[in-house]
């Protein structure tokens, strides 16, 4: 093919191939790119997010369902990327967030580790645990008063605890089997 036909195939190539091939380019599983949230609606039990790409010219609409602890998770950390607390979601109009395309959608980063499949081990283990808290911290009081001081201890108090835990269950299990 010389020179000037690819000259004169490429001026025939029309924006929405142009559009399509770059998409495809951009589309490969673990891409990260920067989107901006266009427009966000919040109703009576969801709330959807659009985010646009500077590149393309379709939006990318994601719908969380706000009866869901695992959705207001999401929406929650979403809103904590951008500085804002969970009542604020409408303000994240206009903000920047990452979003990653895993081979099938593309999901905004801060909201991995509570989609199935996605996340590292770690996150999806901090997020399944913090709605596991959130779910006993509504319980009686003696398990919210026992949330609470775990909450609060740091990584390496809780290493300790789980620790000594193991060793009086090993303790207990060898004084049954004795005595």
């Amino acid at each position: 093919m010389s020179e000037t036909e690819s000259q004169v195939t490429a001026s025939t190539e029309s924006p929405a191939e142009y559009e399509h091939l770059h998409r495809k380019r951009k589309e490969t599983a673990g891409t990260v790119e920067l989107a901006e949230v266009v427009d966000v609606w919040v109703g009576e039990s969801e709330l959807v997010c659009r985010f646009q790409f500077d590149w393309a010219t379709d939006t990318i609409q994601r719908r969380y369902d706000l009866d869901s602890d695992r959705d207001i998770a999401k929406v929650e950390r979403l809103c904590e990327a951008n500085g804002l607390q969970f009542e604020q979601a409408s303000h994240l109009e206009g903000s920047l967030v990452e979003l990653e395309y895993t081979g099938s959608q593309w999901l905004p980063r801060p909201e991995a580790a509570y989609t199935d499949g996605e996340g590292s081990a770690v996150e999806t283990f901090r997020a399944e645990w913090r709605l596991l808290v959130a779910e006993l911290a509504q319980s009686p009081a003696f398990l919210r008063r026992g949330i609470e001081r775990v909450r609060g201890l740091s990584t390496t108090q809780l290493i300790i605890g789980v620790i000594l835990v193991k060793k009086v269950a090993i303790i207990v299990l060898l004084a049954h089997l004795l005595l």
